[in-house]
């Protein structure tokens, strides 16, 4: 393996068994603030790779408990000074390193507007750990590429496992789902490869997904623009009907990920829509029909409302990486890009 990032990604299974244990023993105390102090609204705060991980809790969190989730705006603290209530409200901030000074800011107003604060990082000594009111630690070792691939990862299994202490359900086994996902690695030099030989030479790209994986499409499209320097839009698939449909015609390519699910069929119909309008189709797909219309698919396993972000977003990584390599990129440090960014 030539790059951090690849060897980043492919040490996921093994990595992921720490978060695991990490932030098992964390939840039951988590868990019982959370009830004592009645809250009854849940907001994330985070950016970049992050943001994409709080969009998938933002759909786990409410299909599992009927808790309201939403993400909250950081520059309402940052830059416009405005206090908010948040008395009954979990403020969840996820962020790779704790260290970010807008990130740090926003978690001492929240505390001072009444939030109960759990923090998502990887840096056990970070201010966000050190002074939130529970830690929840993905613990997967240094990610010394720029690109974030194992602690996107990470930051999903630390938000399910959250999930599944507030919905008290104890029936997922993370174990295995981090085992599973060696299957997927085995595809990098085969079918991805293919994929991103076909890919790799065109600029322009639509990323279609829904549901629990739309942050995962998110996180693709972002990866391919730092990693690949490539210019592309992710769009739930039924957002896309509403105006960016018209982008469709013969010079348009699109990427789908696409699980059998609850919009399986909203997902065959929009590959047909895609193939009337001559666009090229890509697709990472466990559906039969979606796989015929393709000019390149990734054969993916059948997956579920909690293992798809995990198991499609690792495909995103390993795509934008195949695709960085053939352009002859330096994936593991970007242009014009750090490590920790700072923003309001």
């Amino acid at each position: 393996m030539t790059t951090l990032m690849q060897q980043e990604i492919f040490s996921e299974p093994t990595m992921l068994k720490n978060t695991i244990k990490a932030c098992s023993s964390v939840l039951p105390a988590l868990k019982a603030e959370f009830k004592k102090r009645k809250i009854t609204k849940i907001v994330t705060m985070a950016r970049g790779t992050s943001d994409n991980a709080a969009t998938v809790f933002s759909f786990l969190c409410p299909l599992k408990t009927g808790l309201v989730t939403s993400k909250f705006h950081p520059s309402i603290f940052t830059v416009y000074d405005q206090k908010v209530n948040l008395n009954d409200t979990m403020m969840v901030i996820i962020s790779q390193s704790g260290m970010s000074k807008d990130t740090i800011k926003v978690m001492n107003d929240a505390k001072a507007c009444g939030a109960m604060i759990v923090g998502v990082t990887n840096n056990a000594e970070s201010p966000i750990a050190k002074e939130s009111d529970f830690h929840l630690f993905m613990d997967v070792e240094e990610e010394k590429s720029v690109a974030a691939t194992k602690t996107y990862i990470g930051e999903i299994f630390a938000l399910s496992m959250l999930v599944d202490a507030l919905a008290e359900d104890n029936s997922v086994d993370y174990n295995e789902i981090a085992n599973n996902i060696n299957a997927l690695l085995s595809l990098f030099d085969n079918q991805v490869s293919a994929m991103a030989e076909d890919m790799y030479k065109k600029n322009n790209f639509i990323i279609l997904s829904r549901g629990t994986t739309l942050g995962s499409g998110d996180e693709l499209s972002l990866k391919l623009t730092e990693c690949c320097y490539i210019f592309n839009r992710s769009y739930s698939s039924a957002n896309f009907m509403h105006g960016p449909l018209s982008l469709l015609d013969s010079n348009a390519n699109v990427i789908m990920l696409a699980p059998d699910s609850q919009f399986t069929q909203e997902f065959i119909d929009m590959a047909n829509r895609i193939k009337e309008k001559d666009a090229t189709l890509y697709a990472f797909t466990d559906i039969k029909e979606i796989q015929n219309m393709s000019t390149k698919f990734v054969n993916m396993p059948k997956t579920n409302n909690l293992t798809s972000p995990i198991y499609y977003g690792v495909m995103a990584s390993l795509l934008a990486l195949s695709i960085g390599l053939k352009k002859g990129h330096n994936v593991d440090a970007p242009r014009n890009l750090k490590k920790v960014t700072v923003t309001l």
